[in-house]
């Protein structure tokens, strides 16, 4: 049964994520993320594998938003702004999520779904810090470093994926992830 109260969270914490990212490079004047149909159409975020990782291992991604930082007037600036956004949007949700849930009387179900819901949009912010593509601190890393740097990194982009991946079946990232999440939901909790 609580296999199900995380359906919810594991879809709707990708689609905030990729939502805000999507808004946020609009509102620096890039047409992509709107040209490519990510609007307020929640199943255009959707994407089977990240849900698949976030409903059984706590942490996953939605179908990234397009964006294209040659619109930006501040290169870094606005790539900084756009994947920092919807992870300090996460973060901010789930702790939200976990002080509603704590401070609200809910019943046992409702509270176990915004439980749910707020762990994973926090787990979710702290997964994106993680700089191998397709996370946010990848792109932010990319436009931080020397342009041969990047390309050094572009190039061992899919053994660094199936790396991830590994890490992720073999719950080392968990290991990590899971005491900073706790963090968060204790200093809401108190």
């Amino acid at each position: 049964m609580e296999f199900l109260l995380r359906v919810p969270g594991a879809f709707l914490a990708p689609v905030i994520h990729e939502f805000i990212k999507a808004r946020a490079s609009s509102a620096l004047g890039d047409p992509t993320p709107k040209k490519n149909g990510f609007n307020y159409n929640p199943f255009k975020y959707f994407e089977p594998i990240g849900f698949f990782l976030m409903l059984f291992f706590g942490v996953g991604w939605g179908q990234p938003a397009i964006t294209s930082p040659f619109y930006y007037k501040n290169k870094k600036n606005g790539v900084l702004f756009v994947h920092v956004t919807p992870m300090f949007a996460n973060l901010l949700i789930g702790m939200a999520a976990i002080f509603l849930m704590n401070f609200v009387t809910l019943p046992d179900t409702a509270a176990l779904i915004i439980f749910h819901f707020g762990r994973l949009n926090i787990r979710l912010a702290l997964f994106n810090l993680i700089p191998i593509a397709p996370m946010a601190m990848n792109k932010i890393l990319q436009v931080f470093i020397s342009p041969s740097a990047a390309m050094s990194l572009n190039n061992y982009e899919k053994p660094l994926q199936i790396v991830l991946f590994l890490l992720l079946m073999f719950n080392i990232v968990e290991l990590v992830i899971h005491p900073i999440s706790l963090i968060f939901m204790r200093a809401v909790m108190f």
